[in-house]
């Protein structure tokens, strides 16, 4: 059988803190940018570290992640501020023991068990999120997941006993 490869690209919902914390850092680094020049040049310290937030740490607030299936096997990327890429986590599906559409009664079985949970989903509540399970030694991973359809119709087609609508 063929390499069969699809991706997804799933951006994460912008909260008001996050764009609260922006508004701060640029206005803050502003200020003491202007205070620096005009009032006492040891606010350009306090300028210098609003920089290097700026550079730094804002573009983790902007999360983007691109899931790529290829043959029996998912890889999930961060992309922060749609510039750097992070590989987040990569699964061998051979080991799922289930993909299913949150709701679908077949999830049950693992509701108490203790459960890792990874989230690299969207955050918007009105789109549907599906849920891998994926048992690893001892450990057993709940992996919360926004796929399109070529994706789901992709894992169905390999793992058709293993995946499941509500």
């Amino acid at each position: 059988m063929d390499d069969l490869y699809v991706e997804c690209l799933v951006a994460k919902k912008s909260s008001p803190v996050s764009a609260l914390i922006k508004g701060l850092v640029y206005g803050v680094t502003a200020v003491a940018v202007l205070g620096g020049l005009f009032i006492n040049p040891l606010l350009l310290v306090v300028a210098v570290a609003g920089g290097a937030a700026i550079y730094f740490a804002l573009p983790m607030l902007s999360v983007e992640y691109e899931y790529l299936y290829v043959s029996k096997s998912l890889t999930v990327d961060k992309i922060f501020s749609k510039e750097k890429r992070k590989n987040a986590a990569e699964y061998d599906l051979e080991k799922m023991e289930i993909f299913a559409e949150e709701g679908a009664y077949q999830l049950d079985e693992y509701k108490n068990l203790q459960t890792v949970k990874k989230d690299y989903t969207s955050a918007d509540p009105g789109k549907d999120r599906w849920i891998m399970v994926v048992r690893n030694g001892n450990t057993v991973e709940e992996i919360y997941l926004e796929p399109n359809e070529e994706m789901i119709n992709a894992i169905k087609n390999h793992f058709p006993r293993k995946t499941f609508y509500k």
